[in-house]
């Protein structure tokens, strides 16, 4: 059974958050086993449990909050935390989003390997299914397989054929996160982009923090291949660690979004809470 884990030491950075466009703080501190991951947002004074009870799938990003204040984008850094393994820490931030940085998980990655990984002496148990769950529509399918060892999958289906299909996969404990993963940064299409930001709804938004999709070009080429495919498996992961554990299960995605992840967690969390379950080990 794996050991739980906190951050050695603190560790913060400053950027601009995509929708708000204001300066935002985020702090990253070390939390004593069973604490889990918990959020608090310093400029209102409020604090949640990072929980499938305290989260929402908004329309681009997953949201921890109430009915009165929410911080979104906190799936890039749940996927960060995820592949290190961290399940407690106390996470501050001085806005309504975490930000951004680069559009994928490396500033994050490099925040936990500044302030470094320690065991806390005490275990934390895997999900283990022992039957699959299994949601489908005609457009897009997510699974949950039982597996003796963790893994991701991301199958990517675009319309426009300057990006077509993409597949890409991630092994927790073989595969190198800060290499294959975490540079993948998010997309938007220029359509959208151009209509949100006449909204008012992406103030801090730019090339820098996304990769533009313009109806001939991309505004950057990709720094990995596969990168759409890989910055998907990327939100997979750290919509899947709203359940603050590891899952021992084959975790496929195909043409899923937010909103298909939420489900899945949904289902996970309410078999994973009766003893004796028999989707459960």
């Amino acid at each position: 059974m794996p050991r739980r884990k906190t951050l050695a030491q603190s560790v913060s950075r400053t950027a601009t958050g995509v929708q708000s466009g204001l300066a935002i703080g985020l702090a990253l501190h070390p939390a004593g086993p069973g604490t889990g991951l918990q959020l608090r947002r310093t400029d209102v004074g409020k604090h949640w449990p990072i929980s499938p009870q305290t989260a929402a799938a908004g329309p681009v990003s997953t949201i921890i909050g109430d009915d009165h204040h929410q911080v979104a984008f906190i799936e890039h850094l749940l996927g960060a935390l995820a592949a290190a393994g961290i399940t407690d820490a106390f996470i501050e931030v001085s806005g309504p989003e975490i930000p951004l940085f680069e559009g994928g998980a490396v500033a994050l990655w490099q925040m936990i390997l500044e302030a470094g990984v320690q065991e806390l002496d005490s275990n934390i148990a895997p999900l283990v299914l022992s039957e699959p769950v299994i949601l489908s529509t005609t457009d897009c399918f997510i699974a949950a397989i039982p597996s003796e060892t963790p893994a991701y999958y991301y199958l990517f289906a675009s319309d426009p054929p300057l990006i077509g299909y993409q597949w890409a996969s991630f092994v927790p404990g073989r595969d190198d996160f800060g290499a294959q993963i975490a540079p993948a940064r998010t997309f938007i299409a220029y359509e959208e982009a151009r209509t949100a930001q006449l909204a008012g709804k992406l103030k801090g938004g730019s090339e820098d923090n996304a990769i533009v999709i313009y109806p001939d070009r991309l505004s950057e080429t990709p720094a990995l291949p596969q990168t759409f495919a890989r910055h998907k498996l990327l939100d997979l992961m750290g919509d899947l660690y709203l359940l603050g554990r590891p899952i021992q299960a084959h975790i496929i995605g195909s043409r899923s979004g937010h909103q298909q992840n939420h489900q899945l967690v949904q289902r996970l969390a309410k078999i994973s809470q009766p003893e004796g379950n028999p989707a459960l080990r």
